[in-house]
């Protein structure tokens, strides 16, 4: 066989289930503390208020639940007899595109009142950046031989992502209780694995595989990137925890009105004046 066009062997399990359930766990605590930000991110009164709790829930869905995911899944990856390192640039620069898609797409798609036209753009701009995070992830992966990918799992993974980024924006709109948003984090969190592993499932490495790979050991990165994801996470449940409960301020605001209402006996004294 001609070794330029050998098929290299690969795992995408190489850990057994440790990262695809971690990747899990991942994808679902982003997705729920994206939600929770989400909601505050509707009720909020003020612009700059509604920008910060927006950002939250974008670097949670983004960040957490769907780039830690990808990340902590890629550490599975292997190729038999070859090295595996990450290039720092693209790696972060995937990064970016995760939490910038979700934000957009957040922007776009507009609130609970927004027609489908705007959800379904903004879901086709997350999707495509979730997509493009994807696949900007794994060109920043450096196997020792020569990746190439199958069209047809590839559109596969488009169109997941695409379709979970409008439902994931639709629940951002409408999930107010927490036991909804557990409900649609859970779908939210399934949605980014099956797009993940879709795409990981159209990957064929070709040899030889080269020994001068060039970038940083993935697990050298591991270690770093999951302190400051836990951080994140702390940081966002303290955020959300030290919030004003939603349920409160909504009846102080119902309070209020029926405070400022004039009663029945004043309207009907003012019509007799009039």
């Amino acid at each position: 066989m001609d070794l330029l066009a050998a098929t290299l062997e690969h795992h995408h399990f190489t850990y057994g289930w440790l990262n695809p359930v971690m990747g899990l766990a991942f994808a679902a605590a982003g997705s729920f503390l994206g939600l929770s930000a989400s909601r505050y991110a509707r009720a909020a009164t003020s612009t700059g208020g509604r920008l910060r709790w927006t950002l939250m829930a974008a670097s949670a869905i983004g960040g957490v639940g769907i780039w830690m995911m990808h990340f902590i899944a890629m550490i599975g990856f292997t190729v038999t007899g070859a090295d595996i390192a990450y290039d720092p640039g693209l790696t972060g620069a995937s990064f970016g595109l995760a939490v910038a898609a979700v934000g957009v797409g957040l922007l776009v798609s507009g609130g609970e009142r927004a027609g489908w036209p705007r959800l379904v753009l903004g879901g086709l701009v997350c999707g495509a950046g979730v997509v493009g995070m994807h696949y900007t992830g794994m060109a920043a992966i450096s196997t020792g031989g020569r990746v190439v990918y199958d069209s047809t799992l590839v559109a596969a993974s488009v169109a997941i992502a695409v379709v979970a980024s409008t439902v994931a924006l639709r629940f951002t709109a409408v999930v107010d209780r927490r036991g909804g948003m557990a409900l649609a984090a859970a779908v939210m969190s399934v949605a980014v694995v099956g797009m993940h592993y879709t795409g990981m499932a159209a990957v064929t490495v070709e040899g030889p595989p080269r020994a001068d790979v060039s970038g940083i050991s993935p697990l050298v990165l591991l270690l770093p990137i999951l302190i400051l994801a836990l951080v994140a996470i702390v940081g966002m449940v303290f955020g959300v925890l030290a919030s004003p409960s939603l349920d409160r301020e909504s009846g102080d605001r119902r309070a209020i009105d029926r405070n400022d209402r004039p009663s029945a006996t004043v309207r009907l004294a003012d019509a007799a004046g009039q």
